[in-house]
């Protein structure tokens, strides 16, 4: 019997010891998985993407193994230097327990529910079109003058080609890089952002250029960028000159800044974000100070939806609405009053798919974030899309509340290409997808939502970027023969 109780004791202590054993690998990846950002659980992976992909980029990022600087340029290896830690900030005995406890509770796969969408879009009426431009299946930026009747489209070789509403070319710019955003204002000269170089690194090439309406000469404003993708300009002290907020995405270096204008014409930076990923800016005055406010989406890491309270003087104080996990791919934003309380409520894309982690996942869609009263906020809708790169919010069939069109960058291109683009119409059923067909015609990067032919209703133009990666051999090899550049969302409204 003493045998048998003696046995029984070291079973027990052999399952408390590994019970602790676990609780400590838990402890510690909690410790330094998520300093810096959200805790990403295990489960939000498979285990071959944990051990092959993610977890050697997270021991680089920890100071652990400086190999992967040798895929980068030297300018690109000095700047990345400067943000990695002087020594490792784990240990080699404790890292192997965090890798140890990521690789035992991540699944060997995830699972992917079957989607099907069996309603065809009845609100718009799809034409691919092939523009009479150079890198046609290369579009970054699609944008309308509708004061003057134009539609720019740029594209990933620094093309600017100026249409008409019919789409016959009128005039072209060749700029520096690739264009990310442009804006044009009632008054003054329109503004385009480019990125410098479009692929991932950490030169600041970038700038915001203005096109002169005058003679059509490029007049660059602001340089030194970081590879940007999103600016607005506001009067944020009310001084009657314009500032503005830029996000500089960058790469393992970035920031989101401020640059205030002064009387001689030049510009003194305020940096209100010193990291990677900035994606969207928003601006409005939400705590009704007569200030503009300034809300941002960060990602590439500490994803957040934050907003920047205007204190006066350029002093902003930070709050953060809403969080993710780094492995979210949070990709876009916009503010909306989804439920007509008064409020402003969140919409949200995640499915950025191009880093570390190129597989489908289940929690990558579109999300309505409704304001409680108090500017914090609860999900209230969630539609799973792979890969949704943006959403834009429209009362699209003018019935007196919101709708919703998406586009993907990642869809799954093997099953459902066509899920790149989807309409979700808001009735008291919920929210309806609808799709089309055409969306397969290719990989849908940026989309406008404008009044094109002026009938009262909202109309949508998407821009195909026909990157390779990724992409069934059957369907690149259509992509290529189509040539797409443009899929005409033409809203049938009567």
């Amino acid at each position: 019997m003493k045998i048998f109780f003696c046995v029984l004791a070291v079973f027990f202590l052999s399952i408390l010891s590994c019970e602790n054993q676990k609780s400590k690998e838990k402890r510690l990846a909690v410790q330094h998985c998520g300093s810096c950002h959200a805790f990403p659980e295990p489960a939000l992976l498979d285990k071959d993407t944990w051990e092959k992909k993610v977890l050697p980029e997270m021991a680089f990022r920890m100071g652990l193994d400086n190999f992967p600087l040798s895929n980068f340029s030297l300018k690109d290896q000095n700047a990345i230097l400067r943000i990695l830690p002087a020594r490792p900030i784990v240990n080699e005995e404790n890292w192997e327990r965090i890798k140890s406890f990521y690789l035992e509770y991540a699944p060997d796969s995830l699972i992917i529910a079957e989607q099907n969408i069996s309603i065809t879009l009845k609100q718009f009426e799809a034409k691919p079109l092939r523009l009479s431009i150079a890198n046609q299946q290369a579009v970054t930026l699609i944008k309308q003058d509708a004061l003057n009747d134009r539609i720019y489209v740029g594209n990933r070789a620094g093309g600017l080609y100026e249409f008409d509403t019919k789409f016959n070319l009128k005039d072209s710019f060749h700029l520096k890089s690739t264009p990310a955003k442009m804006t044009i204002p009632k008054q003054g000269n329109p503004l385009v952002l480019l990125m410098g170089i479009m692929d991932p690194n950490e030169q600041p090439a970038g700038n915001i250029t203005s096109l002169q309406k005058r003679d059509g000469t490029l007049e660059e404003m602001i340089d030194s960028l970081q590879r940007p993708v999103d600016f607005e300009a506001a009067d944020l002290n009310n001084d009657g000159a314009t500032d503005y907020i830029v996000c500089n995405f960058g790469n393992y270096t970035g920031s989101l800044m401020v640059y205030q204008s002064l009387a001689n014409g030049n510009f003194t930076r305020y940096e209100l974000q010193h990291l990677p990923g900035a994606r969207r800016v928003i601006v409005k005055d939400i705590d009704g100070n007569g200030m503009d406010d300034i809300l941002a989406l960060m990602t590439q890491g500490d994803e957040r939806i934050i907003v920047f309270y205007n204190q006066g003087n350029f002093q902003f104080r930070m709050t953060t609405l809403l969080r993710f996990s780094p492995v979210y791919g949070s990709s876009y934003f916009e503010i909306a009053d989804f439920n007509k309380d008064g409020k402003f409520d969140i919409l949200y894309t995640n499915g950025d798919n191009a880093d570390y982690s190129p597989i489908l996942k289940p929690y990558h869609g579109v999300r309505i974030f409704l304001n409680t009263g108090t500017n914090e906020f609860k999900e209230s809708w969630f539609y799973p899309m792979h890969g949704a790169s943006q959403a834009r919010v429209s009362d699209f069939d003018k019935d007196g509340d919101l709708d919703i069109a998406a586009i993907s960058f990642f869809p799954d291109f093997k099953n459902h290409p066509e899920h790149g683009f989807i309409y979700f119409e808001n009735t008291p059923d919920g929210f309806i997808p609808q799709i089309t067909p055409l969306a397969s015609k290719g990989r849908w990067i940026t989309m406008e939502v404008t009044d094109l032919d002026r009938d009262g209703d909202s109309d949508l133009m998407l821009g195909s970027m026909a990157f390779p990666t990724q992409i069934p051999k059957d369907l690149l090899t259509q992509w290529r023969k189509d040539k797409i550049s443009i899929l005409l969302l033409r809203n049938t409204l009567k």
